[in-house]
């Protein structure tokens, strides 16, 4: 039997201690049954996550959604091309270059595009007119300054004109035409928006030609003009003129860029048999060349088309669909282009949103989850803020879960992207936090509630500020704040699972800790904290000991451990092996309490019933100090609350 003469038994009258929570502010009390396990498993792999992920569920009040970018992130992001453009002085080849990796500039002839425009979708009557200029409806010419009505009978159309332009009131006879009648000015337009064909409907003066269409029992309005002509449309819709004019020109090799990729993207389009594209954001926002008398085209963007006329993005010697996005949130999405970091959307006005979300939308949009649902994130890309894009969530209620994609959630929720995290509603914080920011007996600095009652606690520095923040943590949900005191989550998301032990510590050396979950046997450590894959997975310890984290050997990286009964067995990495460093010090019935308690590495301490027994220098010993602070049937944390390198105490209580 090992000899532990280290420390006084525990005070007489000092009740037993409850069930810690976490290795900095202690972990689960169990007695050491088995030998210690030692198996090697490393491996990049996702942490399950709860079921239920967040109690704060619950709640009536709705969720804080804060995101980043705006758009599905696929390719060109347009506020990235323009900050590259002004602040990096990169022209539109190297923008290009950089959001389509693997392609290369090519040529192309001009030629015709079909445009659905959906506003005029199930109108059974039509009416286009030109005020300066005769247009022909299948080989019928009418005069200048007269309009065509097309009115639906069966599958196709009964046509009648009128003097009186889009102002008529009174028609000719109805000709019985087909199901797609064409109507074409015959000696074109020019630039001239009087000489152009005009859609009374809406008042939106189009270049070109148009089809009115029965298709699929409904009918559609198609414009068929020349790429080089649409996009001086698209682009102005699609990004601002004005940016020509930023940083002494510079700007404008956003616009040309834009009509590049918008021109690839038009000439790979094949939507459906009577249009290849539409003229929304769900293909390219195309809005004609004039409305209601006002011009719609810009000369400084049909200077950039004029100056790309032509230019493609390609691969195998065919142009590729270049899909664009309005932010991407400073990373791009992955798609049929390589995900890249996107330092130039430094500038979009969408890299900080916030929304709210309700549970009355999240049942709306999946009735299936049941009454009283939640979300959780389950799975990130790993890139940009908040952990990256969200790839899967879980949305769970009272009859089930069910599991559907950021895209999805993005979609039925309105949100802006995908890069978004999910911070539940303020709720009546139970559990009770007394801290003090020194190792010595005293008044607590600070008293405040956070987290509730049966959640697991934990001191983290998760933004590398030096100061160790409050955490709590419920069945695989994490509730963070930066600082230690009262407040919302500063972030939320969810690694781990029901019964898992957290834990957090500085795994790179990189001044900010990262995060992991401990299963009574391996260890889960992810570098960063936030959602997403395991960075290390590895076994070492058994189901009755208690995790640890510290810096053993103090070279600045936090490593693992464990404890049972007065015994430490502390690995100097985080990997699998036999302990780097063993030692005895504590008793039956008390928490591990490891801290920056001397001036040099981590060092030695338990708690027991109110009182910290610590020590200053490394390894085994007599206690250097002996601390009575917090309640007797509190939970012990340990962080460096005033950010002084030294630790200081914490204990919580359920509260009320």
């Amino acid at each position: 039997m090992p000899f532990r003469p280290l420390l006084p038994a525990p005070p007489a009258g000092r009740p037993g201690v409850p069930a810690p929570s976490s290795p900095r502010g202690g972990a689960d009390r169990r007695r050491a049954a088995v030998l210690l396990c030692l198996l090697t498993t490393v491996a990049a792999l996702l942490v399950p996550v709860p079921a239920r992920a967040s109690a704060a569920a619950a709640s009536a009040e709705p969720w804080t959604v804060v995101g980043s970018g705006y758009g599905h992130g696929r390719g060109l992001g347009q506020w990235g091309s323009y900050g590259y453009a002004v602040d990096h002085g990169w022209d539109h080849g190297r923008i290009l270059a950089h959001y389509y990796g693997g392609t290369t500039a090519g040529r192309v002839a001009d030629r015709e595009v079909s445009v659905r425009l959906s506003a005029l979708d199930g109108r059974s009557t039509l009416v286009l007119a030109s005020a300066a200029a005769a247009h022909v409806v299948e080989g019928r010419s009418v005069p200048a300054g007269s309009a065509s009505r097309f009115v639906r009978r069966g599958d196709g159309w009964a046509w009648s004109t009128s003097t009186g332009g889009c102002g008529a009131s009174a028609w000719g006879p109805e000709v019985l035409l087909g199901a797609a009648p064409a109507v074409w000015l015959p000696s074109g337009s020019g630039d001239d928006t009087a000489r152009m064909l005009t859609v009374c409907d809406t008042g939106t003066t189009y270049r070109g030609n148009f089809r009115p269409v029965v298709t699929g029992g409904t009918t559609r309005l198609v414009n068929y003009v020349p790429v080089e002509q649409y996009l001086r449309s698209v682009v102005p819709a699609e990004s601002p003129a004005s940016w020509a004019d930023a940083a002494g020109g510079r700007g404008a090799a956003a616009l040309r860029a834009q009509a590049v990729a918008a021109r690839s993207y038009a000439l790979t389009e094949e939507r459906a048999s009577y249009a290849t594209t539409c003229d929304t954001t769900s293909c390219q926002v195309y809005t004609g060349a004039a409305r209601a008398g006002r011009r719609l085209e810009d000369p400084r963007t049909d200077a950039a088309v004029a100056a790309t006329a032509g230019e493609v993005r390609q691969r195998g010697g065919a142009p590729v669909r270049t899909e664009f996005s309005s932010s991407t949130g400073g990373w791009t999405a992955d798609g049929q282009w390589p995900a890249v970091e996107d330092a130039g959307d430094s500038r979009s006005p969408y890299r900080g949103w916030t929304t709210e979300v309700t549970s009355a939308a999240l049942s709306r949009a999946w009735p299936a989850a049941g009454a009283d649902p939640s979300l959780a994130v389950l799975e990130r890309d790993g890139r940009g803020p908040y952990g990256g894009r969200v790839l899967r969530a879980a949305v769970t209620g009272a009859s089930g879960r069910v599991v559907v994609t950021g895209d999805a959630v993005r979609s039925a929720l309105g949100l802006r992207s995908t890069l978004f995290e999910v911070r539940p509603p303020l709720v009546r914080w139970q559990k009770r936090w007394a801290l003090r920011d020194t190792p010595s007996a005293g008044a607590a600095t600070a008293a405040f509630g956070y987290g509730l009652a049966t959640d697991r606690e934990l001191a983290c520095d998760v933004d590398g500020d030096g100061r160790d923040g409050v955490v709590v943590y419920r069945g695989g949900h994490w509730d963070v704040r930066d600082s230690a005191g009262a407040g919302a989550p500063s972030r939320s998301f969810d690694y781990g699972a029901p019964g898992w032990v957290p834990v957090c510590g500085d795994w790179d050396g990189d001044g900010r800790d990262g995060i992991g979950v401990y299963d009574g046997q391996r260890w889960w450590l992810r570098g960063t904290a936030d959602a997403g894959p395991a960075g290390a997975v590895f076994s070492y310890g058994w189901p009755q000991a208690t995790p640890v984290v510290g810096d053993w050997d103090g070279d600045g990286r936090d490593t693992v451990g464990v404890y049972a009964d007065g015994t430490w067995m502390l690995r100097d990495s985080i990997t699998p092996g036999r302990p780097d460093r063993t030692h005895q010090y504590g008793f039956a019935g008390a928490v591990p309490v490891p801290g920056r308690w001397g001036t040099g590495p981590t060092t030695l301490g338990v708690w027991a019933g109110g009182r910290w027994y610590l020590r200053s220098a490394p390894g085994a010993g007599a206690a250097t100090s002996l601390v009575d602070f917090g309640p007797s049937q509190g939970v012990p944390v340990v962080g460096d609350w005033a950010g002084r390198g030294r630790d200081g105490l914490a204990v919580t209580s359920p509260g009320t």
